[in-house]
């Protein structure tokens, strides 16, 4: 399933090119400015309504800031498009501009094929539910990749979302392994952790791990998988 962020460009927004995406694999979240900022991070892709109220800078000034703090793929929908400004757009980041007024079914398919391959789907098997185990079918948890899901002791299916997905999936590589702050967050949010907001990205690092232990974990104040190591970072134990 894709978690599909959208910032509308009014609350009576015109809904024509949401048709085309309702369809079992896409979640939807309509979201304000201040949201999405919050929330961009377990997105796997955003889209953004081109406001002709606020104008081209309202819109450039959001492509930038999710740019520098997400990896979603971002496309914007424009209703009056200009050539000028779908080059600003994707010059500043953006990873399509779709015309609200012509070609929408071909620039949705675009849409989903490059978000597809930007999180590495393969096809699926027969059944569609391939697992993938961590070491092997004996393990408590298994990774279902088409999905974002685990599988926990062969019994319970749980829904993640993209990057709960990608930090078990870390984890589970060095599994019996403490791992530091800095080395999941440089390999999940592909940033050097540094010196500058050092307490902000450790939170972020926990804030994740704090939800993902609330979705695996029968008791998340004493976790059974995620075990957190002091003054470290996690460990995975199984």
């Amino acid at each position: 399933m894709y978690n599909i962020g959208i910032v509308q460009a009014s609350e009576q927004g015109d809904d024509a090119y949401m048709n085309q995406l309702t369809q079992p694999t896409y979640h939807m979240h309509h979201l304000t400015r201040e949201e999405v900022l919050n929330t961009a991070d377990e997105m796997d892709a955003l889209i953004i309504e081109e406001s002709s109220i606020l104008g081209l800078k309202h819109t450039c000034e959001l492509i930038l800031e999710l740019r520098r703090n997400c990896k979603a793929l971002i496309w914007v929908v424009s209703k009056n498009q200009t050539k000028t400004n779908k080059l600003v757009y994707l010059q500043l980041g953006a990873d399509g501009v779709l015309d609200e007024e012509k070609e929408q079914e071909v620039s949705l398919l675009q849409f989903t094929n490059l978000l597809k391959r930007i999180k590495g789907e393969k096809p699926s098997s027969s059944d569609g539910n391939t697992l993938e185990p961590i070491k092997n079918a004996k393990v408590p948890i298994q990774l279902i990749a088409t999905n974002l899901s685990v599988i926990l002791k062969g019994k319970v299916e749980v829904a993640l979302t993209k990057l709960e997905f990608e930090i078990i999936s870390y984890l589970a590589e060095h599994s019996g392994k403490a791992i530091t702050y800095e080395e999941i967050y440089e390999n999940i949010w592909n940033e050097e952790f540094g010196d500058t907001e050092l307490g902000n990205k450790q939170y972020r690092v926990s804030n994740l791990i704090f939800h993902l232990r609330k979705k695996l974990e029968v008791n998340s104040a004493k976790p059974e998988y995620i075990k957190t190591v002091r003054s470290k970072g996690y460990m995975l134990v199984l």
